[in-house]
């Protein structure tokens, strides 16, 4: 979603996971827009719910695709702090010098 920040007159693309938990809490907690931040000026633009709605009709399905993704991401990065910790715990074998005859 491109949007021209209200403070610095830039365009910038707002994340689409970003937007999709936007709307979330727009529906959630009944608020009538999404503050993204400017990653220029760091000011807070207002994008209205009827416009995040014409960028995103079908948002609850790619919500939840987005939330099974994470829950995904969560179970690897679970599963790969598991091997670092068996790995961390083992000794590094050292390496042979060679003896040289000169």
């Amino acid at each position: 979603m491109q949007i021209k920040c209200s403070h610095c007159n830039k365009m910038f693309a707002e994340n689409k996971d970003a937007a999709l938990a936007g709307m979330f809490a727009i529906h959630n907690e009944g608020l009538n827009h999404y503050d993204a931040t400017c990653p220029h000026c760091q000011h807070a633009v207002r994008i209205s719910d009827e416009r995040m709605n014409e960028t995103y009709p079908n948002w609850e399905a790619e919500y939840e695709d987005m939330m099974k993704r994470a829950t995904e991401f969560e179970k690897k990065q679970a599963k790969l702090a598991e091997q670092a910790a068996e790995n961390k715990g083992k000794p590094k074998k050292e390496k042979k010098k060679r003896k040289r005859n000169r």
